[in-house]
């Protein structure tokens, strides 16, 4: 019995994009294992985020970084591999209504600003790159809600002002546009919606992400591997032939952005960003993420996701990568 539940197929939900599509399209496998990809989403992993978290019916998946540390403190059963599929710079992400006479990002104070759910993973980037790298006092903001924590029992400290969208549609852009949130927090740089009547805060993001990079030194990240520690009582061996799978991946979708065939990561690209900052995407790994893993602990502290601090270590497998 214990033989079979050890080779048993070990289900795996990822989004259907960048290096993952070589996992997916079979291009790479893992040895000595058989998984699955369930066909949970068709792009981005964002559908599959609540579902894993208060359920976790999958083996594997891919979970907003923020929402893992979310998970972890409240006693989930997930535990992370070093593995972060996507980052961005949440200075990509923010835009505002161009009617509301914001102009740089100390106009935000004393505005209502849209941020999907306080534990968001790109809006907590953003309000820590407010708080740390513009001074920015986030607790003078009204932040607007407009979906469900993907974990219901979270509450958000009351320190902050936290109010919920109103009405039948409360879609980012359709608020932003509306006039409802005089500016938002948006991922993949907005990409992904109508953005009529509104504009980036940063017109050119770059520099602004040089000074980010100059004073804190990588690129943050954006989702991460998470395992159900069931799978990996059933199979101790499982997590490290994953690793392998997904640094196999990577080095192949970093020998397409070498040469070119790809570029936008994020509502990013690459290219700009090496030649402005001489950041690349980071390999896999704990040791390489170190510096992010804490900086995103601090910022989740800081606001109320976790309600005390953890050892980076402590939250991931293989710590030695």
């Amino acid at each position: 019995m214990a033989q079979q539940e050890a080779t048993r197929t070990f289900t795996v939900a990822i989004g259907h994009r960048y290096d993952f599509w070589k996992l997916i399209n079979g291009d790479v496998k893992p040895e000595g294992i058989e998984v699955a990809y369930p066909p949970v989403t068709s792009g981005a992993p964002a559908p599959i985020f609540s579902r894993l978290a208060r359920e976790h019916p999958w083996d594997i998946g891919e979970q907003g970084f923020s929402t893992y540390l979310m998970a972890y403190d409240l006693g989930k059963p997930q535990i992370a591999l070093p593995v972060f599929p996507s980052r961005f710079f949440p200075h990509a992400g923010i835009f505002v209504n161009e009617r509301s006479g914001i102009t740089r990002s100390q106009d935000l104070v004393g505005k209502r600003v849209g941020c999907a759910s306080w534990g968001t993973n790109y809006s907590v980037w953003c309000r820590g790159v407010l708080t740390h790298q513009y001074d920015v006092p986030t607790q003078k903001i009204t932040w607007v809600e407009s979906v469900d924590e993907h974990l219901q029992e979270f509450r958000p400290p009351r320190r902050y002002m936290i109010e919920r969208a109103e009405g039948e549609e409360t879609r980012q852009a359709v608020l932003l546009a509306n006039g409802k949130v005089d500016a938002a927090t948006m991922a993949g740089g907005g990409t992904g919606g109508d953005l009529a009547g509104a504009r980036p805060l940063f017109a050119d993001m770059y520099p602004e992400i040089r000074s980010y990079v100059e004073a804190n030194g990588f690129f943050p990240i954006n989702t991460v591997i998470t395992v159900h520690r069931d799978a990996v009582r059933r199979n101790p061996e499982m997590p490290r032939k994953m690793m392998d799978a997904f640094f196999k991946a990577k080095a192949l979708y970093d020998a397409e952005i070498a040469q070119g065939k790809e570029d936008e990561h994020m509502g990013l690209s690459l290219r700009r960003l090496q030649q402005d900052t001489g950041l690349r995407l980071t390999d896999y790994g704990f040791q390489a993420n170190r510096k992010a893993i804490e900086t995103m602990i601090a910022y989740c502290y800081e606001q109320g996701i976790l309600r005390k601090l953890v050892q980076p270590e402590d939250l991931f497998l293989l710590p030695d990568t």
